[in-house]
Parts: structure tokens; sequence; C-alpha cells
């Protein structure tokens, strides 16, 4: 996990002083930000770029001079549908926030005090370190969008944007977090199934680098590894397609899959049609008799299709329910062979994805994943 920041200023507890607005040269102590000026509080700890809560914008409500702004900012902190729909349409950074609002007089203690904090960017690491002794890699998409359906201003992602600016030899200040659950099965010979879109190959580089490594070094035997990777168009394909091509050639990768969802030369394909349409026979025969594993990294919504077609791939396969289907999932994840890493979960996505487990029961004291078709 990566936090951009200065490694100068080292946090003191209790000491974070700024001015009090209305005294003059008076301190006042906060624990939440170490000793700084405005400047490096608002480029270094505070996070200037969320959307703002409702809770903020109903107290920036009592600082607008303007009634009609007042009373505006009082309904998107009231009312919840209003709120996303402005949330999402203008996804306001807290400088478009006061462009819109501009009566509202912002004091600095405010901005201090109520901003919230800068939080640590995970990524999953996309590297061996048996492999790459003394490295951690990362596979990073910087993200840039125009807000308001494409016609509003450009917003760019806060850790990808700083990362893609830094030159060689600066430092980088990160954590690394433990993942047990998404690793290699001790089995070499266990065969993998790797479902990854876009960044979503970044573990999953790390695995065949590993198996790899295991090979020349060890002498094992080749890998029954197949990765199911999407992207957007053919001419984003050339992603690692070198080192994909080497642990072919060496034995690490048995199969490479890939499919194009928006490229005008092929049809439209995700990850979850490869599954269903090239690897359901296979995928049946990795979780139903041969102790196989599947790993699922990327977006929820993805993560959630994968899923769905995972568990009818099942209930067809193996003439069984989609109760039953799910019932087995639900298995293979209590014995760690279905793995997921989920990331970018935001709202509608958090609130798709627990419509759908809203579906899971219980039954006879055992947890049990239900899935409605798409």
């Amino acid at each position: 996990a990566l936090s951009p920041g200065p490694q100068t200023h080292t946090p003191l507890p209790g000491h974070c002083c700024f001015f009090a607005p209305g005294v003059k040269r008076m301190w006042v102590p906060n624990n939440r930000l170490p000793p700084c000026t405005l400047r490096q509080a608002l480029t270094y700890f505070l996070d200037i770029t969320t959307v703002p809560s409702p809770q903020l914008l109903q107290l920036l409500a009592t600082l607008a001079e303007d009634r009609a702004e007042q009373e505006k900012l009082q309904r998107l902190s009231q009312d919840s549908l209003l709120y996303e729909e402005w949330k999402w349409f203008r996804c306001p950074t807290v400088v478009e926030l006061l462009e819109e609002f501009p009566s509202v007089a912002l004091p600095t203690s405010l901005l201090l005090t109520q901003l919230p904090l800068l939080q640590a960017r995970q990524y999953s690491i996309s590297s061996a370190p048996d492999a790459h002794p003394g490295e951690l890699h990362l596979t990073v998409a910087v993200l840039n969008y125009h807000s308001q359906d494409g016609k509003g201003p450009m917003h760019y992602g806060v850790c990808s944007t700083w990362l893609s600016q830094l030159s060689p030899g600066e430092m980088v200040p990160a954590f690394v977090r433990s993942a047990p659950s998404f690793q290699l099965p001790e089995d070499p010979t266990a065969p993998c199934i790797l479902v990854g879109p876009g960044t979503g190959i970044a573990p999953f580089r790390g695995f065949w680098q590993q198996r790899q490594h295991e090979i020349e070094t060890r002498g094992l035997p080749s890998s029954e590894m197949t990765l199911v990777f999407g992207c957007r168009s053919s001419r984003h394909d050339h992603i690692y397609c070198e080192e994909i091509r080497e642990a072919q050639e060496k034995g690490a990768l048995s199969r490479v899959l890939t499919g194009f969802s928006r490229d005008p030369d092929y049809p439209k394909t995700y990850v979850q049609d490869l599954l269903r349409m090239q690897l359901a026979g296979y995928v049946f025969k990795v979780l139903s008799q041969q102790e196989g594993h599947v790993y699922v990294c990327g977006d929820v919504t993805m993560a959630t299709g994968v899923l769905q077609t995972v568990q009818q791939i099942l209930a067809n396969e193996g003439r069984m329910s989609l109760v039953e289907a799910g019932d087995l999932i639900s298995e293979l994840r209590d014995r760690n062979r279905y793995h997921e890493d989920i990331f970018g979960l935001t709202f509608r996505a958090q609130e798709v994805a627990s419509r759908i487990r809203s579906l899971s029961f219980s039954k006879q004291g055992r947890k049990s994943s239900l899935l409605v078709d798409p």
C-alpha cells in the first residue's frame, strides 16, 4: 500500500497546530496532523479530491451567505438519492465544490479539522520475491477521466498520477500487507485458473514468475496454469506479452486466453465469456475432480460476473441446481480453493454486490451462495 507524502515530517502526537479562526497567534493542538504548513497539509495529508460527505455539506450550508446555495447544500446533505446523483454526475473535488457554491466562506480551521485524511492506496504486488529478490513491482493504470458524462473537468487518480510523475531514485513510502488467502497452492502440481482483466493481471505476474523460477531452479515439472486475461482492445494486449510468451515456453503457463471488450476487429468478449465458451468443461474438472484452484483479481462487478459464470458452469456440467452449485462454491471458499482479490469498490458497486449477496441463505447450518442469472 502506498501513501504519497514527504519523508521529512514525523508526526508528533498532540502537537499538530494551526491558527484558530478569529484568534491571533493562538495555537490549537490537534492529533490528526503533524506540525506543518497549510500547503503541506493540503498537499500531503488531507484528501481534497474525494467527494465531500453529506455531513460536510451540512456544515458548509451554515457558512453559505447566499440563501439559494444554503438551501441546495441542505437538500444535498439530507436527500440521499439527490446526493448520490450529484456525487456520481459531478464527482466534485473540494475546489469544484467551492466553485459551485462561491458564497461559502470556508475557514482554514475547518479545512484542517473536517477534510478526511489522505488514505493509503493498496496495490497487488506483481512480482515474485524469489525471482526478483530485494524488489517490489507494481502494475498501475494511471487514472484520468472527465466528470459530468465526459463534459466536466478532468479528474486524476491521486496515487497513480503521483507515481507516474516520479523520477528514478525517488523515495516511495510504502508498507506490505499479507494476503494469506491469495497465494499459490502448496502443491505445485495443482491446476490453477487465473482470471484477471486489466490491472487485475498484477498478482498473476508474480504467480507465473514464481512458477518459472521453481521450474528453472528446482527442476519442477511444467505448471498447469491457465491465464484468462481481458482488456479493451488488441492494442492493449501487449502488456507483459514477452514475459507471458517466455512463461509459456518455459512451462510456467500452460494456456493463455485473451478477450477484448471494445475492439471493432473482435467480438465483444469478457473474461466470464471466455470461461463459459472455452473453458466450461475444464473449470468443472479443475474444481470438482482435480483439487484445483480458481483465482479472480479485479473490480467487484467483474468478480461478481465471474462468480455467477462459475456457478452456472458447475450447475450445467455437474447436472446440479444453482443452489447446489452455490453450496459447492461456498465449500471451495472455505477450503481456500476459490480465491478473490477485489478492488475498486465504489458505493454503487458495493450496492450491486450487497444486493446479490443478500440472496445468500443458510441451509442446515452451511453458508450457501445463491446467484441469479445476470
